[in-house]
């Protein structure tokens, strides 16, 4: 798969599968840590921003071969590496972590973001897959091939 069609098809969809999952982990935490907090329009920039910096580590991930089911093992555990680092970094140093409770809670919603993207982008590949077998099916029994 060449780059551009890599990052239109799993970069920026998992940048948007992201962002969604983010609003909602930041409202089931942010009720759970600091249920009295209050936030300015400003506040809705930060899905967008870690969306994009969650979508970084997705690179790693880029291949212009086929990879075996070992590489694309190490890779995947890679990114989840890079961006568990990643996103709780920027936490840390903003000061957003205020108890060892919080980072471990925000590094399973990291998680379980992480696998709600690799499901969704799953589920759509199997779906290409599916609809791309049936044409190809079509196509033989039309020309003859096959029989």
């Amino acid at each position: 798969m060449d780059f551009k069609t890599f990052f239109v098809k799993k970069v920026m969809v998992s940048f948007f599968i992201s962002v969604t999952c983010i609003c909602a982990a930041m409202a089931l935490i942010g009720m759970s840590f600091e249920p009295d907090a209050r936030f300015g329009y400003e506040a809705f920039l930060s899905p967008l921003i870690f969306g994009a910096v969650a979508s970084i580590p997705s690179l790693v991930q880029y291949s212009k071969k086929d990879l075996s089911l070992r590489q694309t093992a190490i890779r995947n555990a890679i990114h989840f590496l890079l961006l568990e680092a990643a996103i709780l970094s920027i936490l840390y140093f903003l000061g957003l972590l205020t108890s060892v409770s919080m980072a471990v809670s925000l590094g399973i919603s990291i998680f379980v973001i992480d696998l709600t993207v690799n499901l969704v982008l799953w589920i759509n590949d199997k779906r290409t897959a599916k609809e791309f077998n049936y044409a190809l099916k079509k196509l033989q029994d039309d020309c003859g091939i096959g029989k």
